[in-house]
């Protein structure tokens, strides 16, 4: 999988999921609001990603109701790697620096998903928005968008 930097400006930036040659979801970022609309082939939803907490900070995913359904936990003050609790699941993450950093995804200390970030989006946005990447990214693979996929190719 490869987040890819499609269009940046100074209220919005687009980023494009692809799986080798297949065009996952499209992601359109809004800086003002927080709003993350998401459009796959055939869902259109829209998020909005918060920093919450007071001691720690975390970065909460919430859905067009304002529920909770998922968050990123920084472990360190370098933001590249940390949790992600997602449906009351916990996965690990950690973000591999390099000329196209990698996102890793662990459970159990075993690599379930591993996704390339844009070299774009690494230089361009700060990792303010690899938080949107990573919670966008498990909310397509771990919830039933990707399942009912999985379903039809199978």
């Amino acid at each position: 999988m490869k987040w890819l930097l499609v269009s940046i400006n100074f209220q919005q930036e687009i980023y494009e999921l692809w799986n080798n040659e297949e065009k996952l979801l499209t992601l359109v970022c809004q800086q003002g609001t927080g709003a993350l609309r998401i459009a796959t082939a055939d869902e259109k939803r829209v998020f909005i990603i918060r920093k919450e907490g007071f001691l720690r900070s975390r970065t909460a995913l919430r859905n067009e109701y304002g529920i909770r359904i998922g968050y990123l936990t920084h472990e360190s003050n370098q933001d590249n790697w940390g949790i992600i609790d997602f449906n009351n699941e916990k996965f690990n993450y950690s973000i591999q620096k390099g000329v196209f950093p990698e996102l890793v995804i662990y459970k159990h200390a075993e690599p379930v998903l591993i996704c390339e970030l844009s070299g774009n989006s690494a230089k361009k946005s700060g990792n303010s928005n690899h938080d949107s990447l990573v919670l966008v990214l498990s909310w397509y693979v771990f919830s039933s968008v990707a399942k009912k996929q999985i379903a039809e190719y199978a």
